[in-house]
């Protein structure tokens, strides 16, 4: 088993090994044992809505100004984070 586990074990260690992986593998196989009926299905999740898509109007530059509220050739300014040095 160790080595299809490709496990590098010491000789010594084995048997404390082969004994714990035996232990796993039964439960495995117990778990296969279980009827897939005995699951609950998933339920299913409801779709997501879609919209349509249609140009509308923004909020308009004052709502811009009052978020960005430095601007230069009217884009936002923000701080540098990039590259600002220490």
């Amino acid at each position: 088993m160790a080595e299809l586990a490709r496990l590098r074990l010491p000789e010594a260690d084995l048997p404390l090994w082969t004994g714990q992986i035996s232990r796993v593998i039964g439960h495995i196989e117990q778990l296969r044992q279980i009827p897939e009926e005995a699951f609950a299905s998933p339920a299913a999740a409801p779709a997501t809505p879609v919209r349509g898509d249609e140009p509308r109007d923004g909020h308009g530059a004052e709502a811009f100004a009052g978020n960005a509220p430095k601007q230069v050739h009217g884009y936002g300014v923000v701080p540098r984070v990039v590259g600002a040095g220490s």
